[in-house]
């Protein structure tokens, strides 16, 4: 009896342990199913430890997506005192947790850009940031002239003397594009001495010579040898000496017109003054008008604005232009070749291909006709007319 009592007792507990497992595991195997990834109630493993040793504290906070931005950075290297234009720049990814970034220091349009001065080196891939920007021209009196701010990389600005006639009437602006128009004065040389022909000479009387007397004929141009009709003998024919000008050569000066350099862009017209020496003087002229009002010298007048376009007349003109075209223009400057400037239309970036201009060029192609011979003209003769001109202004 005693050991069929004791099986059934082991069975007995046996089959409540079974039922207590498949309790447990139904109980909890379905809240496990049911949970979702936001809910804190259920935790496993040490998290679950520490909630339930810790029930006061609050679930914890989901962490917030990052959200990246487009930014325009330097796609190159920009020295200081560039100016940005477009191909400078490419546009990079940044996160919205950067400083920069959430300061407004950043720029993502290009147009808030282009056009502006860095004044501070931008390495390539660099963000370009406001501080990094000139505010105006003499926010950068430190690095430089404020002039060369405006010359583009590559090119170099040259001062040229103008009046109303070679300056376009005065008509130019700074940024402004003109073209350079030469006429070159062409004469022929003599290849050894590099002289204008014809040579001045002097022939020698050779019996004079032998005798001791003067043996020097009068000066006379060099000409050339011509069979004489009338006494059948062969003699030199020259042109008589001129005294005009102070040459003594009769040679006409060809003339040959041509456009040489094309898009030089204007800086600036009239003679170039650093905008802090006007301030100064500005600052100074308001503090003497407040001082004589204070002492009751005069009354202080009322200011005038300082207009846009000044309308004072310039004698020169800076231009912008390649090195090259630059030792063209001092070559010729120097050289005392008439040169005009042409101004064109605003944003025309059109390359002229053009045909030097000459006598012999506008005869044969301009369908000009070369007057005949006449037994009469008209007096006085033209040479003797004044032309008439324009005074040039007084400059104020």
């Amino acid at each position: 009896m005693r050991l069929r009592t004791f099986l059934l007792l082991f069975i007995v507990i046996a089959l409540i342990a079974v039922v207590g497992v498949l309790a447990y595991v139904r109980f909890f195997g379905n809240n496990a199913a049911t949970a979702t990834p936001g809910d804190t109630t259920v935790q496993s493993g040490e998290q679950s430890d520490a909630v339930a040793s810790e029930p006061g504290l609050p679930p914890p906070t989901a962490t917030p997506a990052i959200l990246f931005l487009d930014i325009l950075v330097a796609d190159r290297t920009l020295p200081v005192g560039t100016v940005i234009r477009p191909e400078l720049l490419r546009t990079e990814t940044r996160p919205d947790s950067n400083i920069a970034l959430q300061g407004g220091y950043v720029f993502t349009n290009a147009e808030d850009l282009i056009g502006r001065i860095v004044k501070t080196e931008v390495v390539a891939g660099q963000a370009i940031l406001a501080p990094m920007l000139a505010i105006n021209t003499t926010d950068l009196a430190a690095i430089g002239s404020d002039l060369a701010l405006y010359v583009d990389q590559g090119n170099v600005a040259v001062a040229f003397p103008i009046n109303r006639y070679t300056g376009a009437a005065y008509a130019m602006r700074p940024g402004d594009s003109v073209d350079v128009l030469m006429s070159l004065p062409i004469v022929a040389l003599d290849p050894e001495y590099n002289t204008k022909l014809p040579n001045v000479t002097q022939r020698v009387d050779d019996l004079a010579l032998s005798e001791g007397r003067s043996f020097l004929f009068p000066e006379a141009l060099e000409g050339r040898l011509e069979l004489i009709d009338p006494i059948n003998l062969v003699g030199e024919v020259s042109g008589p000496l001129s005294a005009q000008e102070g040459s003594k050569s009769t040679q006409v000066l060809r003339r040959a017109t041509q456009l040489t350099i094309q898009q030089a862009t204007v800086l600036w017209v009239g003679t170039w003054r650093d905008p802090r020496e006007l301030a100064r003087e500005a600052a100074a002229a308001a503090a003497a008008a407040q001082l004589a009002a204070t002492t009751g010298d005069f009354p202080v007048p009322t200011p005038t604005p300082i207009p846009e376009r000044l309308d004072a007349i310039p004698d020169v003109v800076i231009l912008s232009m390649p090195a090259q075209d630059a030792l063209a223009l001092k070559w010729s400057l120097e050289q005392g070749v008439d040169i005009s400037l042409a101004l064109r239309s605003p944003g025309d970036t059109t390359v002229f291909s053009t045909v030097t201009v000459s006598l012999p060029q506008l005869v044969e192609q301009g369908g000009l006709r070369i007057p005949e011979k006449s037994e009469f003209g008209i007096e006085p003769s033209m040479r003797d007319l004044e032309f008439p001109t324009l005074d040039e202004p007084e400059t104020p």
